[in-house]
């Protein structure tokens, strides 16, 4: 009979860890965007009235405000109520000039505009500097609330509504306030989504059914190499993301984000010596730590612990820490880096399929979002495997770009598609492979649903991985997968 090697056997003589055969990262990443991308209810900007210099529109009426107290001061007020941005600095202007005007008032209304234009740092300094003129009235001790609330000071945000109910509003505003005080209660619960789904894939073990003969004579081939035929299956899978954010005091927070998803495939490898013979998996994630919190910017540093279940046991348990910032430039623009440190140890059972390493990663990241309901993403990943076979070290860049739309209509219609590049390159040359590896990886997930159709209080959706992995050695590692399913989504 002829000689063979096995995939998995040459796997493990090198060293080496095919494409897939951890835990997906970019399955995490598009779970966790997902969830966060549901909590950022961002608003479009205030339309302007269009009125003439020095007149105020009214009821639909145009008015002539003449430079008095009696009128500029409630001219200023009407202008904040009716979003006449642009009318409020010429109000201001006069009103200040005036013997005997409210300096509480002018920093109010000063303070409204700075929002208005997007410096919300200066918006609460003058704010602040209003209350410590006036601690009583009622609309500043209201507006503050707002703005603190608006900064995610959600302990400062809650004081600040009960001292301006205190203060005595108007019904109206009084409506106002419990709209707030029930939006910090939301605020203060967990949020995510839980989702079950019953799909297919055409290839678990990623196998590519190479064959070669590496030595023949007279006809026969004495040493073969093949590799195994890939496996299909159909597949039951769930999924699990939660975050909640608890404030501590000011800008100062808590952060929980628990994430958990896995397959189950019936069908298992049919060779007996075949080192995984269940590629059901399990991975859950928990990220616990600090997070700085304002109206622009988003500061976390989370410590975290990955444990991936596979064949049946425990495979690896990793544990890393997360360095993010993220910052919103205006309306449509967000920005974001972050530095992630991980380390895997592979358990007893584990250590049959892959052996610990160290992890880092670079990744910046930017959101642009034309509409409300439309947003377009993407960025770049630098990473670093650090194993102590230098053959089996990596360094690997990628890039991203992805698009979401929400559809207008009562069905609630969405789609969230993500393209994914990346080139990795081992850092030595493996003798027993005969080469230095270099793999180019496409993925592609697509995501569609539809939020407005209920199947037993759950939303249907439809997910699509597609995965290309090429690589010089071909033979071993080269593959192709693709992984469809419908899910029922569950979100709160």
């Amino acid at each position: 009979m002829p000689c063979r090697f096995t995939a998995m056997g040459l796997l493990l003589l090198s060293c080496l860890v095919a494409p897939g055969t951890r835990a997906d990262d970019d399955d995490t990443r598009f779970l966790q965007d997902q969830t966060r991308r549901t909590l950022e209810q961002q608003t479009r900007g205030e339309e302007k009235l269009a009125a003439p210099p020095g007149t105020l529109m009214y009821e639909g009426r145009r008015y002539q405000v003449p430079t008095t107290l009696e009128a500029l001061a409630p001219a200023i007020y009407v202008a904040i109520n009716t979003n006449q941005w642009s009318q409020l600095p010429g109000f201001l202007d006069r009103y200040r000039q005036l013997s005997g005007h409210r300096p509480a008032l002018v920093a109010m209304a000063e303070s409204l505009l700075a929002r208005f234009r997007g410096n919300h740092t200066r918006a609460l300094e003058l704010m602040e500097t209003a209350s410590e003129l006036e601690p009583d009235d009622a609309r500043i001790r209201l507006e503050l609330a707002r703005l603190w609330f608006e900064d995610n000071q959600d302990q400062r945000a809650k004081a600040g509504f009960e001292k301006a109910l205190a203060a005595g509003l108007p019904p109206q505003a009084q409506h106002l306030v419990r709209q707030y005080r029930q939006a910090l209660a939301i605020r203060d619960d967990w949020h995510g989504s839980f989702a079950l789904g019953l799909g297919y894939n055409d290839n678990i073990n990623q196998g590519n059914g190479y064959y070669s003969c590496l030595s023949a004579f007279a006809g026969y081939c004495l040493f073969e190499r093949r590799m195994p035929e890939a496996i299909e299956s159909e597949m039951a899978s769930y999924e699990l993301s939660l975050q909640r954010r608890v404030n501590l005091a000011g800008n100062h927070n808590l952060q929980f984000r628990p994430v958990s998803y896995g397959n189950y495939y019936p069908e298992t490898n049919p060779s007996e010596t075949a080192v995984i013979q269940d590629y059901s998996t399990n991975l859950a994630l928990l990220q616990a730590g600090y997070q700085y919190l304002d109206a622009r910017d988003s500061v976390r540093l989370t410590p975290y612990l990955e444990h991936y279940y596979r064949n049946r046991t425990s495979e690896y348990l990793a544990h890393g820490l997360e360095l993010e910032w993220r910052h919103f430039l205006n309306r449509q623009w967000q920005l974001a880096t972050s530095l992630d440190a991980k380390r895997y140890e592979y358990t007893s059972n584990g250590e049959t399929v892959g052996t610990d390493y160290k992890r880092y990663q670079w990744d910046a990241n930017a959101t642009y979002q034309p509409r409300a309901n439309t947003s377009l993403y993407g960025g770049v990943t630098l990473s670093r495997r650090e194993y102590e076979q230098e053959a089996a070290s990596s360094k690997s860049w990628a890039v991203r770009a992805g698009l979401y739309n929400a559809f207008p209509g009562e069905a609630g219609l969405f789609v969230n598609a993500l393209a994914i590049y990346r080139d990795s390159r081992n850092d030595a040359y493996d003798f027993f492979l005969g080469d230095r590896r270099h793999d180019q990886q496409q993925v592609y997930i697509l995501s569609a649903g539809a939020n407005g159709w209920s199947i037993a209080g759950m939303t249907p959706e439809l997910r699509v991985r597609h995965t290309i992995n090429h690589s010089n050695l071909d033979w071993a590692f080269g593959f192709e997968q693709t992984e469809a399913s419908l899910l029922l989504r569950k979100k709160f």
